[in-house]
């Protein structure tokens, strides 16, 4: 009996414990869910540039690998940048949780996209290394510095100046779009394969410059005076009225009942100040 009770013990300390790592779990899905979200969607693409490989070489509208994960990084390199607005200026909470994984799946896809690079064409490439290349690899340092600080332990380091390192953040989208203006410009190659990169590029300018120009002060405080905020909860303001101090209620009541049988007396005639009538004067009845 002893034993079934033993039994019996541990096997309900294990679906507690077990209902308590599934509580966590469930807690922590519902937490970081956007983050959750966005990782799985770019796994999804990373996996599909990984896995298909390279069409005809001299025909329009082909993928290439190395193109398209270079597209990919300064997709999700202004996605990163866009959450700190989305959450200042349109008060959507959720959007700070997307820029630490956007940023960190920029630098994966542009990692990816300097080793097909080099794989592709490691026979071609010179010293001194041509503009393109070096803007490239400017680019890709500051994010790989921004990844490896990307920590709570680099930001109880660095104090202060981890903020200051991750704002350079914006040098490396200049020095990537650069980067692919320059590439672009001097490929016919890869206009040929990609006859709209021209058009996608005018549109990535458009939006770091956007991003850039919300970020001056004066703008800032232009837009946050407005009140079209769709995401932003309203305000509700506290007033704290004076309070009232209580009135005081004696505990104890004492009566001067000296004044009280004063104030009954009969007060006589001569008190009064009144003339003595003819009732007065008659002797009262026996």
């Amino acid at each position: 009996m002893s034993v079934f009770f033993v039994g019996t013990s541990l096997m309900s300390a294990v679906y507690s414990y077990q209902d308590r790592q599934k509580g966590a779990l469930m807690h922590q899905l519902r937490k970081h869910w956007p983050a959750i979200t966005i990782s799985l969607i770019a796994l999804w693409i990373f996996h599909s540039i990984v896995s298909q490989r390279a069409t005809s070489m001299f025909a329009a509208n082909t993928f290439e690998p190395s193109f398209e994960s270079g597209k990919w990084a300064i997709r999700w390199l202004l996605i990163s940048l866009s959450m700190t607005p989305l959450r200042t200026y349109l008060g959507w909470r959720q959007a700070i949780k997307l820029r630490k994984p956007a940023g960190l799946w920029a630098f994966g896809f542009a990692s990816l996209h300097v080793w097909l690079t080099l794989k592709n064409s490691i026979g071609w490439i010179d010293l001194p290394l041509q503009p393109f290349i070096v803007y490239g690899l400017v680019g890709l340092g500051i994010l790989a510095l921004l990844a490896l600080t990307s920590n709570r332990w680099s930001m109880r380091r660095l104090g202060k100046n981890w903020k200051r390192l991750h704002r350079t953040v914006y040098f490396a989208g200049a020095a990537v779009i650069y980067h692919a203006i320059l590439a672009t410009s001097s490929s016919k190659l890869l206009l040929l394969r990609d006859p709209n990169a021209v058009e996608e590029l005018n549109v990535y300018v458009a939006v770091l410059t956007i991003l850039l120009f919300v970020r001056i002060p004066l703008v800032k405080r232009r837009i946050l005076s407005s009140p079209v905020r769709p995401f932003r909860k309203p305000q509700t303001v506290t007033v704290q009225l004076p309070q009232e101090q209580p009135a005081t209620v004696p505990t104890e009541i004492v009566f001067d009942w000296s004044k009280v049988e004063e104030s009954h007396e009969i007060a006589t005639p001569q008190e009064k100040g009144t003339e003595t009538t003819e009732a007065d004067k008659l002797p009262m009845a026996q």
